[in-house]
């Protein structure tokens, strides 16, 4: 499937038509998802070549493709790249950055990007928490995810089924 948006790119280009920041990050997004890091990385180079400013979701397809190979200081990168062209992360951003420090189990680096993302003025939001309560509850951190649990009604944020099953989970092998 994304051979045939390869080849539907090639068209755009015969015929003159200019792709725009949509269409290079839908083509990044695609080679991503099938583990095409070398496309991935060529079509972003190519996308910066033609002077295509990118957008915070054009970082984000990258960052997340990062994270989920574990390449946390590739993903660090792209956030300092990110900033240094003036595109601000969002909290998608930070979560998706957390999210593969959690993955690979290093919960303190985790909730330094927490912190920067609080620092920022961002509001964390319910999905902020899942991530960080999972991540605490893999590692048999109980306290601390009882503690993130415990500060989402401060928040004003409701927890959801994600919230419980994780921490039903650990209570539960604890």
């Amino acid at each position: 499937m994304v051979d045939d948006a390869l080849k539907l790119f090639s068209t755009m280009d015969e015929k003159g038509i200019i792709p725009n920041v949509v269409t290079y990050t839908s083509l990044i997004h695609g080679l991503c998802n099938f583990g095409r890091w070398k496309e991935a990385n060529g079509m972003f180079r190519e996308m910066l070549d033609s002077g295509i400013a990118l957008d915070v979701h054009t970082y984000s397809v990258l960052l997340d493709a990062c994270t989920k190979e574990g390449k946390m200081k590739e993903a660090e990168g792209v956030v300092e790249v990110m900033i240094l062209r003036g595109v601000d992360p969002d909290v998608v951003t930070y979560n998706t950055l957390m999210d593969g420090y959690c993955l690979q189990g290093h919960m303190d680096e985790a909730m330094r990007v927490f912190n920067v993302m609080v620092d920022k003025g961002l509001h964390p939001n319910v999905f902020t928490y899942n991530i960080l309560i999972n991540g605490y509850c893999k590692k048999m951190k109980i306290d601390e995810a009882m503690h993130l649990f415990r500060e989402l009604p401060r928040r004003g944020l409701k927890p959801g089924n994600a919230t419980f099953s994780a921490m039903l989970r650990a209570v539960k092998t604890y």
